[in-house]
């Protein structure tokens, strides 16, 4: 481990990143997968959000406690990062994919947060994008417009579970800018967006667990259906990859980070056939290649990899 820990440290930032973000997709990947997994077992989305917030809050305060570090909790920053990044986006994400198949949350909601960052950065930060992104925006808008005028033509399901991803992606692209902008380190990221969310969460769930609200309170569910869910969203998702995305956005600059790591629902988007059962029709196939060549941006690589061998043979 420790031999591993040098070789880790003696790599560029650029790498760094790279590394981070594959570890953010094998989540990121993960939870797709699950999140739907939650409509065949019968989890409430209400319920598996506040097991998310409360396991990760109750594990991650009494360390910082512990460190007598919580002054940067108290930022009206923290707070915004935790109802973009936390309880908005789980509350509008989970709901989603009890509504919608994992294939349309790959493109509505993956593919989609390129091009709402490229937007919000444009909107609110004054920043355009470069050629290579501009070329990727277009290619992924055209896709998205093809799909949606198809999906309608051919009479398929476009629902409230489709505009619910879309908001998703809007809501996430502004959380990663907030990350690369605010200065807050991965450590405060990840406290902010768990404690604040247990905060704002729980106590409105409360309140609609003893009225009795039906659906929550985890009524039919197995045990370990319940605990796989908990230990997945809570630890792997809300602590592993909320830290490793800001690791990877620190590095990579959160338009670049957060397409690659978009790419990862676009493989369990094809994993959820086999595994899932769900269709996949040529209408959503065409979506997932078109969002697969934005996200990824090849082009880059190819002028990368010319000007090498252009270098070499001279």
């Amino acid at each position: 481990m420790t031999h591993l820990r040098q070789l880790f440290c003696q790599l560029s930032p650029t790498a760094q990143g790279y590394v981070y973000i594959v570890l953010t997709m094998l989540v990121w990947g993960s939870f797709s997968l699950l999140a739907r997994l939650n409509a065949s077992w019968g989890i409430s989305a209400w319920d598996i959000i506040a097991v998310r917030f409360g396991v990760s809050a109750g594990l991650l305060l009494p360390i910082l406690i512990y460190r007598q570090n919580t002054a940067f909790l108290w930022q009206p920053k923290a707070v915004i990062l935790a109802l973009f990044g936390g309880v908005g986006y789980s509350s509008l994400v989970y709901s989603a994919f009890l509504l919608a198949p994992v294939v349309h949350g790959a493109v509505f909601l993956n593919g989609m947060i390129p091009v709402a960052t490229a937007l919000l950065m444009l909107l609110l930060l004054k920043k355009r994008p470069d050629h290579d992104t501009k070329i990727a925006l277009i290619l992924i808008i055209i896709t998205l417009t093809l799909m949606t005028a198809l999906m309608l033509i051919k009479g398929l399901s476009f629902g409230v579970g489709d505009v619910l991803f879309v908001i998703c992606a809007c809501c996430w692209a502004g959380y990663g800018i907030m990350l690369k902008e605010w200065g807050f380190s991965p450590w405060q990221v990840m406290c902010s967006t768990a404690i604040w969310s247990a905060i704002l969460y729980l106590p409105i769930y409360g309140v609609l667990l003893y009225l009795g609200v039906g659906g929550l309170g985890f009524g039919g569910v197995s045990l370990s259906h319940a605990i796989i869910q908990g230990a997945f969203h809570s630890v792997m998702v809300m602590i592993f990859a909320t830290m490793t995305y800001s690791l990877a956005v620190e590095r990579l600059g959160a338009f670049f980070a957060g397409g690659l790591a978009s790419l990862a629902p676009f493989i369990s988007a094809l994993l959820a056939v086999p595994l899932l059962g769900e269709p996949l029709n040529s209408v959503m196939v065409l979506g997932l290649i078109g969002m697969g060549l934005g996200t990824v941006q090849p082009w880059r690589y190819v002028g990368v990899l010319k000007n090498r061998l252009f270098k070499s043979s001279r």
